[in-house]
């Protein structure tokens, strides 16, 4: 089952434009369960093109009379529910008319009528591989010029609802700081009179075992299906104040939502005092059926009508992580070598000597684990298969659900000390900025103890995030929307962005970048 979902102004935009071009009004109907097209069943692969599927043979066998009577008193049934508004009837029985290979009459027919029922119910991918069956037949059929027209159409809109919204103005909460009675609607309510656009809901990781110290006992079915139901109620009621609702996991939080928790999927940790392996709290994004598990973790969290995720940088894969048998075996694989972490990490990681260091070019006996240049392989193909897996996440729920905005967070030393953050976060930033995520979400680290005073605390990290943010980051996205930045709450539990030439937050940003409050770090 897919589901697209357009953030509340953008779909506005998107549903109206799409009445002027196929004609007719535009009507909602309730909420039914979207049908998954033809083409896209079964989709686990992770292909990020799209592929034009093989125009469809003219048909040259005559079919009995009393089979073609059958078909088109099923067209005629679909026609129906059409005119009753019925659209997601209408769809079931046009899709089984389609698979029973009518005359090219009546299968043009019901595919320029599937593909207008799909648009009724927000189904953008059908309809626009209804379309281009149509505009790509190899024989004149009804409809063929309005297809391609309606198509060309259709692409543009969905390609700029794929871009971030104008100026972001977002409000980060902890899934659990959310009322869920009366009390968020009048929340909502005044965020959007304050100028806030979109609420980032922050799931945590694994909210109520994590918090309550059992990092084994996993949420489960039920949990996820609970939380995935009030994630949908957030969501409706946030769109009715035009409100967009983002939801921020970290990805090696998620097996926190499995039950029972296969062991496999937790990750190693390399302890270097006492120079064996363990099993870590967190979660192996290297593992295969994890990886699986991914996939349909954000693929749920997507149906429950969100307008986005991001993919947090809490719980990043540290020094001496990420040893799970899979990672290691790929890496062995890739170089053709043998990766024991005891030989590798001989001498604990000195973090201070890492900047303004490089890694070097070739090996040399007694030296130390950053002069390796094997630790060096290791850490890059651990960052660069992260980003990868991420990816595959990204174009997973990007072929389901068309116009769901995918972020990915980046730490802020990965901007201002890309060695130490390859080693420390294993991430790559610069790599990662060139990934077609839809944006990158940079949250200045938050040093408690550095400063007593609230406001110098915020000010400083104002001061680092702007700089590395414009003089890094910027440069490399085409576009200022696709950077957002935060910073915490002065303390306020209304949040009034300020514009105009005397915002602090906003001075030296370009127009269009967004801005997330984050509510969670004094409140």
């Amino acid at each position: 089952m897919i589901r697209h979902t357009l953030s509340p102004a953008t779909g506005f935009h998107v549903a109206l434009a799409l009445c002027l071009v196929v004609g007719g009004g535009c009507a909602r109907t309730g909420s039914h369960p979207p049908t998954l097209p033809p083409e896209a069943e079964g989709g686990g692969g992770f292909s990020s093109e799209e592929v034009a599927p093989p125009a469809p043979e003219p048909y040259t066998v005559e079919l009995p009379e009393n089979i073609r009577l059958i078909h088109r008193q099923m067209m005629s049934e679909a026609e129906e529910h059409f005119a009753r508004q019925d659209f997601n009837e209408a769809i079931r029985g046009l899709q089984r008319l389609l698979a029973l290979h009518p005359q090219q009459e009546i299968e043009a027919e019901g595919r320029w009528m599937l593909a207008q029922a799909y648009q009724h119910t927000g189904e953008w991918e059908g309809a626009r591989e209804q379309y281009r069956a149509l505009a790509s037949a190899h024989q004149l059929v009804p409809h063929q010029s309005e297809a391609k027209q309606n198509l060309l159409e259709l692409e543009k809109l969905l390609e700029e609802s794929r871009r971030p919204p104008q100026d972001t103005q977002a409000v980060r909460l902890n899934f659990t700081q959310l009322p869920q009675s009366e009390g968020f609607d009048e929340g909502i309510k005044r965020m959007r009179g304050d100028g806030v656009t979109t609420l980032l809901i922050d799931l945590g990781c694994r909210n109520s075992p994590m918090e309550k110290g059992d990092r084994k006992g996993a949420a489960g079915a039920s949990a996820l299906k609970s939380m995935q139901e009030m994630i949908r109620s957030f969501v409706a009621r946030s769109h009715l104040q035009n409100l967009r609702v983002y939801i921020g996991v970290a990805p090696r939080c998620v097996g926190f939502w499995k039950e029972p928790v296969p062991a496999a999927w937790h990750d190693r940790v390399y302890d270097p005092e006492s120079k064996v392996t363990r099993e870590g709290p967190f979660f192996d994004v290297f593992h295969p059926s994890y990886q699986q598990f991914l996939l349909n973790f954000f693929d749920q969290i997507a149906e429950s009508g969100v307008d986005g995720v991001i993919f947090l940088g809490d719980q990043p894969i540290g020094i001496y992580e990420g040893l799970g048998e899979s990672g290691i075996k790929s890496f062995q694989q890739i170089f053709h070598t043998r990766f024991i972490p005891g030989e590798v990490f001989q001498q604990p990681i000195d973090l201070a000597q890492l900047r303004n260091s490089t890694p070097p070019r070739q090996s040399s006996s007694g030296f130390s684990s950053t002069q390796d240049p094997l630790f060096w392989r290791w850490m890059g193909w651990k960052a660069r298969e992260r980003l990868v897996v991420l990816e595959k996440v990204f174009h997973y729920l990007r072929r389901r659900h068309l116009t769901l905005q995918v972020g990915l967070e980046i730490h802020p030393h990965g901007l201002t000390d890309p060695l130490r953050a390859l080693v420390e976060y294993t991430e790559d930033a610069m790599e990662a900025a060139r990934r077609p995520f839809t944006f990158f979400y940079v949250r200045p680290e938050i040093d408690r103890e550095a400063a007593s005073d609230q406001k110098q605390v915020v000010e400083k990290l104002r001061r680092i995030s702007t700089k590395a943010v414009l003089s890094r980051l910027l440069p490399v996205v085409d576009d200022p929307r696709r950077v957002w930045v935060s910073f915490p709450a002065d303390g306020r539990k209304r949040v009034a962005p300020e514009t105009g030439q005397d915002a602090p937050i906003l001075g030296e940003f370009p127009v269009g970048i967004g801005v997330v409050h984050d509510l969670r770090a004094f409140s």
